[in-house]
């Protein structure tokens, strides 16, 4: 992936709005006998997908308000009839958190050190761009993310090495897009995911 200048100001906000609507609308219609279904994460369910989406939100919102810097020891375990409502009340609270004055541009206290709020916004924003289609592929429904949201994904993933990336276990080995794929098909397979 070529790199580019990740995006830092405050219209990382307004993506994290529409990225989460995006989100939120694919969980409301998984039905909740799906959420044990096998998901493209390797080794996690739909529901635990779901609810790793609702801990992320809450815990970067944490981050970005002051409440929290240690990630927490495990995702929540919500039933699937609550695991939609809650991501919606986390995304609220994320988006109000790094809504605040100069959160984007301060040096957050995060799990891997002092942080700065643009970058925590932009693991937020990548979470639930990249999560979003997992859930969608599980459950054979449309996705689409916000084209400016994907951008800024890419622009942001485009900082680290692919080595660094992989070495991590944030993302499997790349897979081959294919030849007319979209943006957000060439970032799916970026993160090892089969578009």
């Amino acid at each position: 992936m070529q790199k580019r200048e990740p995006v830092t100001g405050p219209e990382l906000v307004g993506l994290l709005e529409r990225a989460f609507e995006a989100t939120s609308a694919v969980l409301r219609a998984v039905p909740p006998q799906r959420f044990g279904d096998p998901s493209p994460c390797e080794g996690w369910t739909a529901g635990q997908v779901g609810n790793h989406l609702v801990g992320g939100a809450r815990y970067f919102g944490q981050v970005a308000a002051g409440q929290a810097s240690e990630l927490p020891a495990e995702d929540p375990q919500l039933p699937a009839d609550e695991v939609a409502a809650a991501f919606g009340e986390a995304a609220r609270f994320n988006v109000a958190a790094f809504s605040g004055p100069g959160v984007l541009d301060q040096q957050l206290e995060f799990a891997f050190g002092p942080t700065p709020g643009w970058v925590v916004a932009n693991i937020s924003l990548s979470e639930a761009v990249i999560h979003g289609w997992d859930l969608a592929r599980t459950a054979g429904l449309p996705y689409s993310p916000d084209d400016a949201a994907v951008d800024a994904v890419m622009r942001f993933q485009s900082q680290s090495s692919e080595d660094d990336l992989r070495a991590e276990g944030m993302f499997a080995a790349a897979t081959p897009a294919p030849g007319d794929a979209s943006p957000f098909e060439e970032l799916l397979a970026f993160t090892g995911r089969e578009p």
